[in-house]
């Protein structure tokens, strides 16, 4: 049976395909089948809170419909994967914390088993997501192992790509005053596990916003043994990457329709884009083309969302907030960093200035750029 590509993507918050988000852009350039000619099958889910009303609210706010979305990628999943196929999934901001949890549940219950026609019922699924919830039990537990083998498929995650995965819990602006936003999503897992191949986060570092401070992958403490580290074999058997870039929230994860300059359109988001897209090619996906960023694209300026967010009210209930480098696994600087850094001496980011002096990210050896020596005295 030929190998077939199954693209799952989730778009962020209030997005939708007019959007143009990088979610929706990634979407289009996917081909119908890879450089093998193997079958590519691609669904897009539009983030939560797009429909009107109170759901808009509720869905901005709280998350509202974040389980729907994550209820309808996988029974998508169940009814769709057919043995030898690979799985890439991929998000934006909370659409991005929908893919992570999705592959948390998939590593918990795996892929249900559909019927003769290869449906599976919404009460079996409600059930799995059920039984996901129930913190009580872990992946390697022997009740989330009978699960599995009573009802279910056990599949790999081929691929993971996101853009800014956000705050603690990935419910951005879920106040303290509403506790109950914040323990409905609690028993979501997005962190790695053993069945993900290659994990690649893009991150946000001129977002000033603490409602969406970034989360990265980091290590789980209770999957650390005696004796393992950091860098212990179980992750270097993951292929993972946390890449900082230029920009706000949506200055990486793309939806903007001008810079914090008024340029159309906003040059930034092609950045992250194009560093997922070649991510996601090395590692089997086939695309129509080629994004190829403008020569001066790290010139974009970022836009201010502190300030801009909920025509300003936002900024007098909360100070501004820097994002703190190191704290996951493998981050590095993009390359587009250290040219803007030194071609423009304004630019002087607060998280990476105290990352610098903290020496806590990694500078990739390709990003190290020549400087000119300085003229003889």
């Amino acid at each position: 049976m030929a190998t077939r590509r199954l693209v799952l993507l989730f778009d962020g918050t209030w997005n939708k395909p007019e959007s143009n988000t990088n979610v929706e852009r990634l979407r289009r350039l996917v081909a119908p089948r890879d450089d093998d000619g193997n079958a590519q099958l691609v669904n897009y889910i539009p983030g939560v809170g797009v429909k009107p009303g109170v759901a808009h609210l509720l869905g901005g706010a709280f998350g509202y419909g974040l389980s729907g979305n994550v209820l309808d990628g996988y029974r998508w999943l169940c009814e769709t994967w057919q043995p030898g196929d690979l799985l890439y999934l991929f998000g934006f901001s909370r659409g991005a914390y929908t893919a992570r949890s999705l592959g948390g549940l998939i590593r918990k219950c795996g892929l249900l088993r559909g019927n003769a026609r290869g449906s599976v019922a919404r009460a079996d699924v409600a059930a799995a997501y059920a039984f996901y919830r129930d913190t009580g039990s872990k992946p390697d537990d022997p009740a989330a192992v009978a699960f599995r083998a009573s009802h279910s498929v056990v599949i790999d995650i081929h691929f993971i790509g996101v853009w800014d995965t956000v705050g603690s819990l990935g419910i951005p602006g879920t106040a303290s005053w509403f506790p109950y936003a914040r323990k409905r999503y609690q028993f979501h897992d997005t962190e790695l596990s053993k069945i993900v191949k290659y994990a690649y986060q893009a991150l946000a570092l001129d977002e000033h916003r603490a409602d969406f401070a970034p989360t990265v992958w980091t290590r789980n403490p209770y999957t650390v043994k005696p004796g393992e580290t950091l860098t212990s074999k179980k992750l270097e058997q993951i292929e993972i990457e946390q890449r900082w870039f230029i920009g706000s929230h949506a200055d990486v994860g793309g939806g903007n329709a001008r810079d914090g300059a008024g340029r159309r359109p906003d040059p930034l988001p092609d950045l992250p884009l194009a560093w997922l897209q070649r991510k996601a090619i090395d590692a089997g996906l086939g695309c129509s083309e080629l994004l190829l960023p403008t020569a001066d694209a790290d010139s974009g300026v970022p836009r201010n969302s502190y300030r801009e967010f909920m025509d300003g009210i936002y900024k007098e209930f909360k100070p501004p907030f820097d994002r703190l480098l190191g704290t996951g696994v493998n981050e590095k600087i993009d390359a587009s960093v250290w040219q803007r850094w030194l071609a423009d001496g304004s630019y002087r980011s607060p998280p990476l200035v105290r990352a610098l002096a903290d020496a806590s990210v990694l500078i990739p050896a390709d990003s190290v750029l020549p400087v000119a020596p300085p003229a003889p005295a």
